[in-house]
Formats: C-alpha cells, structure tokens, sequence
C-alpha cells in the first residue's frame, strides 16, 4: 500500500471516529432535554412509585454515561438519585419491619441478619441521595450564605438536591455511616431553602427550619414554639396538595420521642388525604411523603401487635378506644 493510501485511510479513520463521536453527542443532549421536558414532568405526575423507582433507576446510569462525551446532565441527576435513594429507602423500612417481627418471636439469627439488611439498604439510599444533592451543588453551587440566582423552573432542582442532602445525612446515620456522608449538610440544606418562597414550595423551608429547632432548642428564636411552626408548615402542605412537610414532621417527632406528637401527625397526614387530593403536577412527590409516613405507622404497629397498619387503617393505631357498636334493644321491640 503507497505512503499515500495509507494517509487516505488513517484521514477516513478519524474523519469516522469524529462523526461517531458527534453523533453521540448530538444523542446525550436529545437525551438530556427529553428527560427534563418529558421523563421527569411524566413520572411526578404518575402515581405508580414502584414503576417510578424502575424508571429512574434504569435511566440514572443510561443518561450519566452521556456525560463521557459531554457535559453531565446536573438537574435531570438531582431528580433521578433523589427518587431512586427513596427507592432503597423504602427496601430499609421493610427490612426494619423483619428485624422487629423476628426479634419479637426470639429468632436472633433472623434479626441480626434483617438489621445487616436494613443497614446496607439505607447505605445504599444514602449513597445515591447524597449524588444527587452533589449533582444540585454542580449544577448551581454549595448552600450557604448566599442564594444562588434561580429561575422558577430551577427552583425544583435546588428543593429537591437540598431535601436529598438532608436525606443522605439521615440514610447514613442509619446504615452506620457507611458512606461516611459529610453531618454539615443538613445544615447547609436547610439555610438552602430558605431562598426559596415558602408557600410556593410546599412549607419545606418552615418545616426543616423547625426540624432544625426541635432537634437543637436552643437555636429557636425567643418564644417560638418549633411545634407550632411545624403544624403551620404542614397546614401549607395539606392546601399545596405535596405533604412532605407531614413526612418531616413525623420522622422529627419519631425522632424526637415525641409519642403525642408522632400520633397526632399521622393522624393529621391521614385526615388530609382524605380531605385534599394530591398536586396533579407533584403527584409522586407526595405519594412518595405518604409512603415515609406509612413506614413509620407501620414500624408502631409491627412493634406493638406484629403486623403492619391494617387496609385503610392509617391514622388508626391498636389502642385507640373503639366506638360501641349501636345494639338492638329488645324492649324496643315489643314495646312498654
């Protein structure tokens, strides 16, 4: 083959390589608009969390490999770890729930093993809430001090990343800080939202800003009550039709040892569903709230009677006094 030849063909080589590698490209930023302008829009507004927990674990690692040929899609990342964390979250709570039952009918091994399984789960949950709040912090900076310059269409990106971050922190703790996530980011998570509008964005801003003083009172301002704050957060949550604030309000007062409180916000979540129906755009998102609640409730029952909530028994709990049933009087009957 003549010098020449050989020239021709190694000029067609990467002529080749080039093309493939626009074509590429071209197809990662297809990929990234259409997750922002359909995917994501598509799967808030379902009401399916187990298919939205295939969808987004499935597209997570398809999409991110985009960002080998191109820039990394941030915001459409933020979404995707956020839910799929909530995903293996959900695997934790039942795995608490075998721990209890197994502990409670004395199958030592079978609990030990349940509590290895929870932990590595919520390892798991941690590990991708905490990308997804790094995914929010490339995309527009670390919380702090300052607000970042947001549009509203970005504003539910940065609430998002900002409820992950706090999320993380709280997965890790539980799986023994396996992930080792930094404990400054809750902080920097609730200072983060409060640039967002407070009604517009549910109560969360109110309602991590009186997490914050419930679990540290000596941080609350002079003749604030935290508790207060955090029912008015949940109030807003109720008319916004995405209840996450209620979430919050139940994992604090879980927390906390609350027992009256913990009660009282299932039950006050429970009534709410009935009352207001979910945000048509925000659907998931509060599916998503009401499932946390759920696994709390459900963790109370399996304590205290071996099973979890009954069918349509959230807001109930195993003592509740239960009304007499309206009897027939005999005498009623055959009169005086």
């Amino acid at each position: 083959m003549s010098f020449l030849a050989r020239i021709t063909l190694a000029v067609l080589a990467i002529s080749s390589m080039s093309g493939c590698s626009m074509i590429y490209k071209t197809t990662g930023w297809f990929a990234y608009d259409y997750t922002e302008e359909y995917a994501i829009p598509y799967t808030m507004k379902s009401s399916d969390p187990e298919m939205a927990c295939g969808m987004t674990t499935a597209m997570a690692p398809t999409l991110m490999s985009f960002s080998e040929v191109t820039f990394p899609p941030d915001r459409a990342a933020v979404t995707m770890y956020m839910m799929s964390g909530s995903c293996a979250e959900e695997k934790a709570h039942e795995e608490a729930l075998t721990y209890v039952r197994a502990f409670k009918s004395q199958n030592i091994a079978e609990a030990k093993d349940a509590r290895i399984r929870e932990k590595r789960a919520f390892a798991v949950a941690a590990s991708r809430q905490y990308m997804a709040y790094q995914h929010m912090v490339a995309e527009f900076g670390e919380p702090g001090d300052e607000c970042p310059d947001l549009s509203k269409d970005e504003e539910i990106y940065w609430v998002l990343g900002s409820i992950a971050g706090m999320q993380s922190v709280m997965s890790d703790l539980r799986s023994q800080s396996s992930v080792n996530v930094p404990k400054d980011i809750a902080m920097k998570a609730v200072r983060g939202l409060q640039c967002v509008d407070n009604v517009r964005w549910w109560g969360l801003p109110q309602a991590l800003q009186a997490g914050i003083w419930v679990m540290m009172p000596d941080t609350a301002p002079k003749g604030t009550d935290p508790w207060q704050e955090m029912a008015n957060a949940s109030r807003i949550a109720t008319a916004s039709g995405v209840r996450m604030a209620h979430a919050i309000e139940v994992v604090i007062a879980d927390g906390s040892g609350n027992t009256e409180q913990l009660r009282d916000a299932i039950r006050r979540h429970a009534a709410s569903l009935k009352a207001t129906s979910s945000n048509p755009d925000y659907r998931m998102m509060d599916i998503m709230a009401s499932r946390q609640i759920t696994a709390v409730s459900d963790r109370l029952w399996t304590e205290a009677t071996g099973a979890r909530t009954p069918t349509g028994g959230l807001g109930t709990f195993w003592d509740d006094v239960q009304p007499k049933a309206n009897t027939l009087d005999i005498d009623d009957l055959l009169g005086d």
